[in-house]
């Protein structure tokens, strides 16, 4: 990117991308849940989130320290992919492109390495102590194998990956994304369609209850790696049309070869991986594994402290529950980690100034969704829920829980913006220093977990009761890194909290609006209801846009500046 105006631009269509793909994939699978939960047990689910969190945890663990290390590589170069005829013919300019992307490509081979054998540890520990029910389903076992096999595949994927988000090609991963998502939906669906109409053939294969649940598994193992593979096919055609003809950089792992200084000697330096890139990634690793022992602590815990039936409603509750943070806060997360690691690669005052005035604006959007969602989503999520899950899910655990959970989606969203710009700019003695944190909230959550789940039985309720707390405490800690990190740009009496004035009108109303929603209505139980509290919400929203119009004018007139720049 030649300046910051470009790469805020380029981050800001690219979170519009991802948005977009979020939205079809979301809207595909869940149409597809809609379908299935009608006829899968609780019991089914429960075991599929299961199989869902390893696979997760493996690639977590193998790739996700890459993709955030790799970002600081620093690149004072055009796109590669959009060139001038003037720089192609620069032998300079084209050798210290191609050393850039092959260095990606090189580091984008870690996580095959760290894969193979961390998927083979955890797989079998997994399965040696998993319920004997499940070990006796019908292809189980093949399920099994197939999504190892599927997490070796995806990971294949990497180094196209890795290039493409170097280089903010959002469009390229979100339409790849969004193919194979639906490509793995269609599998899902057509193998358990195809067995509840008797139209797949198998000896002694009959309608039990056990046939239909191995099944059901093995479609879920046959889907992902249906994904995996469709995924791999879409990043490797996108190199044979646009990387392999101007020959950008091998697959293979390549040694690098760079003249520190041409002038003066002639010595040159090899190497495979970029030494600082590397001693980054280490302590970035360190850390990443006491943040997903946070972010997936639900799942640890649930699945040693609740019963398989408790596994299933937690998380068909947190697959409709987190809707609106998948759809809307997670690709903005996202683009703001690519872009924050972008633009702070050179720290001068104006790009300083522009991530702070990004980050405000975020945080303030942030604080005026979660207000909407804390005061209509306990009111009127359950109203919905049992429209979606059908009779066998509508029980009063899952309709009391669901209400329980809106509150948790607020510090789950906000938790996510801050640690982005933590992630994005944060030195490697700043990440080794959060990660005793980190270790220290692990234990925290670990205790509050034991109290309201085992001591004082509340269940799941207890489950997200500890996460808010951890999230609350995560939040705190990177409010202060943040205020930490801005005091060379503002002075003393300045703080990141600045110009929430409207916010504070805005949430005086609203507290009022649920007060008068809560005694004249309580939970919604008809669509009459339903009605009077969407128009609490588009009364709330109008004055959000009224309080915040001068913001809104800001942004779009600056949206049509560059516009025109660039016309």
């Amino acid at each position: 990117m030649a300046n910051s105006d470009e790469i805020l631009q380029k981050s800001t269509k690219g979170a519009t991308f991802l948005m977009l793909a979020q939205l079809f994939t979301k809207i595909i699978t869940f149409l597809l849940n809609s379908v299935l939960v009608r006829f899968l047990s609780p019991r089914i689910f429960g075991i599929t989130a299961f199989l869902e969190f390893i696979l997760g945890t493996v690639l977590f663990f193998s790739r996700e320290a890459i993709r955030l290390s790799t970002l600081r590589i620093k690149d004072n170069n055009t796109d590669p992919l959009h060139d001038s005829d003037e720089d192609i013919n620069d032998e300079k300019h084209s050798i210290s492109r191609k050393q850039i992307l092959q260095t990606m490509v090189n580091f984008a081979h870690i996580p095959l390495w760290i894969g193979i054998p961390l998927s083979l540890v955890l797989t079998t520990w997994q399965y040696t102590n998993i319920n004997a029910y499940f070990i006796t389903l019908p292809f189980f076992q093949w399920s099994i194998f197939i999504i190892w096999v599927s997490m070796l595949v995806e990971l294949l994927s990497e180094p196209f990956y890795i290039v493409n988000q170097f280089l903010l090609n959002y469009n390229v991963r979100s339409r790849f994304e969004s193919i194979a998502v639906t490509m793995s939906c269609l599998v899902n669906f057509a193998v358990i369609y195809l067995f509840q109409n008797h139209l797949i053939i198998i000896d002694k294969l009959d309608t039990t209850d056990m046939n239909k649940e191995g099944i059901a598994i093995l479609a879920f193992a046959l889907a992902k790696l249906t994904h995996a593979i469709t995924l791999l096919l879409c990043y490797y055609w996108d190199y044979l049309r646009n990387f392999k003809p101007k020959k950008l950089f091998h697959i293979r792992l390549t040694k690098i070869t760079v003249n520190p200084d041409s002038t003066t000697t002639s010595y040159k330096k090899q190497y495979f991986f970029q030494n600082d890139i590397l001693e980054h990634f280490k302590k970035v690793y360190f850390q990443l594994c006491f943040k997903h022992l946070l972010t997936e602590g639900d799942k640890l815990i649930i699945n040693s402290m609740c019963t398989v039936e408790e596994q299933g409603i937690y998380s068909l509750l947190s697959n409709y529950g987190s809707l609106v943070t998948r759809l809307l806060f997670a690709p903005i997360e996202e683009s703001l980690r690519l872009f924050l690691a972008r633009l702070l690669t050179t720290q001068n005052s104006r790009n300083l100034k522009l991530s702070m005035d990004v980050l405000v604006n975020l945080t303030k959007f942030y604080l005026y969704l979660s207000l909407l969602i804390i005061i209509f989503g306990p009111v009127n999520s359950s109203f919905l829920l049992q429209f979606l899950i059908g009779s066998k899910w509508s029980t009063t655990v899952v309709l009391d829980t669901i209400r329980v959970y809106c509150f948790y989606l607020p510090f789950l969203s906000m938790n996510g913006i801050f640690e982005a710009f933590f992630q994005s700019v944060a030195t490697g003695d700043q990440i080794l220093k959060h990660s005793y944190f980190m270790m220290a909230f692990s234990g925290i959550f670990l205790v509050n977990c034991w109290v309201l789940i085992e001591k004082l039985d509340l269940s799941i309720n207890g489950l997200i009761i500890s996460n808010i707390i951890n999230m609350i405490l995560r939040i705190s800690y990177c409010i202060l890194f943040i205020k930490n990190f801005y005091r060379k740009l503002y002075t003393k009496e300045s703080s990141f909290f600045l110009n929430f004035r409207n916010f504070r009108i805005v949430l005086l109303a609203g507290v009022s609006i649920g007060i008068i929603n809560w005694i004249t209505i309580g939970y919604v139980r008809n669509f009459k209801q339903l009605f009077i509290n969407v128009t609490f919400a588009l009364l709330l929203l109008i004055l959000i846009l009224v309080k915040e119009r001068s913001s809104i004018r800001g942004i779009i007139g600056k949206n049509k500046l560059t516009e025109s720049k660039d016309i």
